[in-house]
């Protein structure tokens, strides 16, 4: 069966017909790579992919993260994989030549990013969460910290995590009760707590693992105003930066899951026996804004790897429906003619499309992100940053939220295009299915995304976010609008655009009233209706660069023609919904939130 992993052609044309990212080699960060160098990484990293992250994918599902109460062991071909990508860079691709890494833009880490995850999401968890915690360090980490920790992850000779959830504290982490004791004689804090759902928490891949932890300061205030963060090795680390004595930080068992059974997710027991240690990064209650500086990065990331699954399954689906012969054309009432593929049948190629649909308007959705994070580490210019900050801050729960649920329901349709034997362990599809679930669920759960997205992102300096994104799109709107071609197109877009913008008031009016409860119940439905227009817009976005390309009579019609008709397609069929979701939100629907309790 197949062994493609996602289109690169529909890569390339994001990359450079879309977005440009040719550009960002003015910018004297970049100015080592060009186009050629772009296309070497992302090669290389679809190779790795295929060749060595995808052959171990149904493995690890098989016989994934073992603990024997003591020590965790990460499945056998993840030690394959964590050489390769120790070998090729792939832990430090975006940081600095003079930290060890290769100064690639953020948009070529995202295409990486999502071709590993293409090729195995649990194991790709393993490099990105070292990269994380390295990154942490790199931002706020004193300068002995970084010399101590920071090049050895992003070498990946190291590994690290991230340590926020604990057991009876999830979402809500104003109410962790980590605690963190200054030391009497020394720099450090003695750390006491647990963490839970920790990914990569504990393996044998490397020899120490760093754990950036939140724990509250003895005496600091409640809340989430009380929170530090803190640099906890698995092994203190010696003079000469070799791993030293064991550090009280002490495994309770991994969780038995769904999926993604190849991820180490480990619960970690802190200072057992009194003597754990942990140094401080950055200053003391600062430590939730510095966690949201990985976390808003995470949560882009993880829709990438939710939609990487979406993407694997689709082109499971696509070969099947070619080769599976099934039944005859509804027209055919000669029951000796030879049956035919079933890519032929309307129901096979309607569920095809939608599944193409998802994924060309998601991965456009990351890697604008992408390039909105290029452009603002490389600008000097204070305005712009922080307009295109407002953007991206505003897209990243729409990242998160829509593309981890739409992603589910994109498999789901990979599955039904296989019919009964999708259901079975044969074909990857069912492991998809289940490795992809979690997305929905952590880096904070979506109902949670939502609310960031209406609480938060949306009435953050007055709308200003709003206000921000929505001349972003009636940009591109002006453009679709000069081109004959796509005026219909735009005109759909631009309906569901009006729609956000009226109900945005709407709700908005209701939240001024006092009515907080009311503003944030249907919270949800919100976060859906603002990111099919992020979609809609997207492919708009693609359908202008392809409409050019056809203007310009450049070659590879049927690639461009496709991208209008799937744009097409996509306003004609869920815009519609969107527009219904509008006017559900501001018909004042609050029968959940009124509903008797005991009427349940």
């Amino acid at each position: 069966m197949s062994d493609k992993l996602t289109d690169m052609r529909f890569i390339r044309f994001l990359l450079y017909e879309v977005y440009n990212v040719e550009e960002l080699t003015q910018y004297p960060y970049h100015a080592d790579h060009s186009r050629e160098t772009f296309d070497m990484a992302i090669d290389a990293a679809y190779q790795l992919a295929r060749e060595v992250f995808w052959p171990n994918y149904q493995e690890f599902d098989r016989n994934g993260a073992q603990f024997d109460g003591q020590h965790v062991q990460a499945p056998k071909g993840m030690h394959e994989i964590w050489r390769h990508c120790k070998e090729g860079g792939w832990f430090a691709p975006n940081i600095s030549f003079d930290d060890g890494g290769q100064q690639f833009p953020m948009s070529i880490f995202a295409v990486t990013s999502f071709l590993f995850s293409c090729g195995n999401t649990s194991a790709a968890m393993y490099v990105n969460g070292t990269w994380g915690a390295a990154m942490l360090i790199d931002k706020f980490g004193s300068e002995a910290l970084k010399a101590m920790y920071m090049r050895k992850l992003y070498a990946g000779d190291w590994a690290g995590t991230m340590a926020l959830t604990e057991p009876d504290a999830g979402t809500s982490l104003g109410d962790i009760k980590a605690t963190a004791r200054k030391a009497p004689d020394g720099d450090y804090y003695l750390i006491s707590g647990v963490k839970r759902f920790i990914s990569s928490g504990d393996h044998d891949l490397t020899e120490n693992i760093i754990h950036p932890v939140l724990a509250r300061i003895e005496g600091a205030p409640a809340g989430v105003k009380g929170i530090s963060l803190f640099l906890v090795p698995k092994f203190r680390v010696n003079d000469d930066g070799s791993p030293g004595e064991y550090n009280d930080v002490a495994t309770a068992g991994i969780e038995h899951k769904m999926g993604l059974k190849g991820q180490a997710t480990a619960t970690l027991n802190f200072g057992e026996k009194g003597d754990c240690r942990g140094w401080l990064i950055g200053e003391a209650n600062k430590g939730l804004p510095y966690m949201f500086e990985l976390m808003n990065r995470a949560r882009v990331f993880t829709g990438i790897q939710a939609v990487s699954g979406a993407s694997v399954a689709y082109q499971w689906a696509l070969q099947y429906a070619r080769e599976r012969l099934q039944s005859r054309d509804v027209t055919c009432r000669d029951v000796n003619s030879p049956q035919i593929p079933i890519i032929n049948h309307p129901d096979v190629r309607t569920m095809l499309l939608k599944q193409k649909a998802f994924i060309e308007g998601a991965l456009g959705m990351v890697l604008y992100c992408a390039k909105l994070a290029d452009r603002m580490a490389n600008s000097s210019d204070p305005e712009e940053c922080e307009n295109l900050n407002l953007i991206l801050e505003v897209m990243t729960p729409c990242c998160k939220a829509h593309l981890s649920n739409a992603s589910v329901e994109s498999i789901i349709q990979a599955l039904q295009c296989f019919g009964g034997a999708g259901y079975c362990e044969e074909f990857p599809v069912a492991q998809l299915l289940r490795d992809n679930k979690v997305f929905s669920i952590y880096e904070g759960a979506n109902g949670i995304q939502a609310m960031d997205l209406l609480g938060r992102k949306v009435a953050m300096q007055a709308g200003a976010a709003v206000r921000a994104l929505m001349m972003e799109i009636g940009a591109t709107l002006a453009e679709a609008e000069a081109l004959p071609a796509l005026q219909d197109l735009a005109q759909k877009v631009q309906e569901v655009q009006n729609e956000v913008i009226e109900t945005t008031m709407t709700l908005g009016a209701v939240g001024m009233s006092g009515q907080i409860q009311e503003y944030i119940c249907n919270a949800t439905a919100y976060l859906e209706l603002f990111s099919q227009m992020l979609m809609g817009w997207q492919h708009l976005k693609h359908a202008i660069a392809a409409q050019r390309a056809l203007d310009s009579e450049t070659g590879e019609a049927p690639f461009y023609r496709g991208k209008i008709e799937t744009a097409r397609f996509y306003a004609n069929t869920v815009l519609p919904h969107a527009v219904a979701t509008a006017r559900m939100l501001k018909a004042n629907e609050y029968t959940a939130l009124h509903y008797a309790e005991e009427c349940f």
